[in-house]
């Protein structure tokens, strides 16, 4: 992979947020990728919602595994999750968010 010149990761960054990939404040932009995704145990709990786990470095430290947590759901509103997003040679972390529910259908299982 191609890693990204320190001088181009502030332009990386405003493009990223001019193109809108921003849900919230937090943006870290790396060159390297992270590790893949590890596999969480999840157990549905009524009016939660999960907020899955991922990786996370900050400074030239190693990749660290920040743990998935329950989250109170919100009426009206859908949880984005958060995820890494490959832009021009980098990595870009965009936060997980809330939206409203506008235009989504959620339907409940029917046990036959």
């Amino acid at each position: 992979m191609t890693r990204l010149p320190r001088f181009l990761t502030p332009l990386v960054v405003a493009l990223a947020v001019a193109a809108g990939c921003t849900g919230s404040s937090t943006m870290v932009v790396r060159n390297d990728a992270p590790p893949a995704h590890r596999a969480e145990r999840v157990e549905y709990r009524p009016g939660h919602v999960y907020v899955a786990g991922h990786w996370e470095r900050r400074g030239d430290r190693r990749w660290t595994w920040i743990p998935g947590y329950y989250e109170r759901e919100r009426p009206g509103f859908v949880y984005i999750e958060g995820r890494w997003r490959s832009d021009r040679g980098g990595h870009v972390w965009v936060d997980g968010q809330w939206r409203r529910r506008e235009g989504v259908v959620i339907r409940e299982r029917r046990r036959q």
